[in-house]
């Protein structure tokens, strides 16, 4: 007996003669479909192995030492430009006015199409003034001169002068500045445009908020003031669309409840306020080109808002605008993709295979 005889003897399914097979087109078919299975079970269970598994881990977040990254792109659909102001403040007590750094305002039309270029708002208009009445120019502020402030080249600055005096301005025409830059025309032309505003804001990592509004603010003894004089509260409307915003710079799948939103306001001179529940992400992945971990530090939130009245329109103690408040959670969500062990494809294939016996 050769050496193939004698394994051939542990051959546990015989063969039989060839005269004693049939062959027919069923057995083929159930042979064709067989086939078709194990290969799809196989590459099936391969890409399974092969797909990175998302992995999400809560842990209490230390790092507050880390700023928070604002990034937003908000239109008001009826109000133009030259009268919205930025502010933000926090849980600490600190408060910016009127920020402009890394803001951009964009002129548009109700239907929200652009009307002219974009304007960085730091850009400081004053300089056109005195580019056109000379380098020795310097407006006056008609009375509210300060140390810091000796000039006032724009109707701006002297709304801000009278704010730092505590001075109540009733009427912007009788200021130079301010007609020679047509405020009595924007306000008479209040609600045929509005205002893209986009960029970011770089704050506290705590509890804070930031709102867009309609004329000046400034702090008096530590308050935070808005002055509306001059405003028709009938022709303030509060519709607006929120085209982005986002708290960090955004992962893969990640999505914002706010992105995309419309919001037409139907009672004129509302304060429209957002809640907003932050959840801190981070965010690690594989980096095939550096072949090394690349991670984002980014939130997650939940939103709810509300909307009430004036007192240009109302007895209510609302101020006109939109108000984003926000809190952060103390906890961290980490989201992480690891590969699945050559173990859980042999598992799993095996389990698979069984069950088809």
């Amino acid at each position: 007996m050769g050496s193939n005889g004698f394994w051939c003897q542990f051959d546990a399914f015989a063969k039989p003669l060839k005269d004693f097979r049939v062959q027919t087109v069923s057995g083929a078919l159930v042979s064709i479909l067989s086939s078709v299975v194990i290969l799809f079970l196989f590459f099936s269970e391969l890409i399974a192995y092969t797909t990175p598994q998302a992995k999400q881990e809560i842990v209490v977040d230390i790092d507050r030492g880390r700023k928070l990254l604002i990034e937003l792109d908000v239109s008001y659909l009826f109000i133009p430009c030259t009268m919205l102001n930025l502010d933000t403040m926090d849980s600490t007590g600190e408060q910016k006015i009127d920020v402009n750094q890394q803001i951009y305002k964009t002129r548009i039309d109700s239907a929200g199409f652009p009307i002219g270029a974009t304007r960085r708002d730091d850009a400081n208009p004053s300089q056109g003034k005195v580019a056109t009445k000379g380098p020795d120019y310097c407006g006056s502020c008609y009375g509210a001169e300060s140390e810091t402030r000796k000039c006032c080249n724009t109707c701006k600055e002297i709304q801000l002068a009278y704010q730092e005096r505590h001075w109540v301005v009733k009427n912007l025409s009788v200021f130079e500045q301010c007609r020679e830059e047509q405020w009595d025309d924007t306000l008479a032309n209040l609600g045929s445009e509005g205002c893209r505003i986009q960029g970011s804001l770089e704050v506290n990592k705590v509890a804070g908020s930031f709102h867009i509004t309609p004329g000046n603010s400034y702090a008096a003894d530590q308050v935070h003031v808005h002055n509306l004089q001059g405003f028709d509260g009938q022709k303030l409307n509060m519709s607006h669309k929120i085209d982005k915003l986002a708290f960090g710079n955004m992962y893969p799948g990640q999505t914002n409840p706010l992105d995309g939103t419309t919001m037409n306001i139907v009672e004129p001179a509302q304060m429209v306020t957002y809640y907003m529940k932050l959840v801190p992400t981070m965010y690690v992945s594989y980096n095939t080109t550096t072949r090394s971990l690349s991670t984002v530090h980014t939130n997650q939130y939940s939103v709810t808002w509300h909307s009430k009245g004036s007192p240009l329109t109302s007895d209510s103690s609302g101020i006109p605008g939109l108000f984003f408040n926000y809190e952060l959670s103390p906890l961290l969500v980490k989201i992480s993709y690891e590969h699945n062990p050559i173990s859980v494809l042999v598992h799993t294939s095996g389990r698979r295979t069984s069950r088809t016996h």
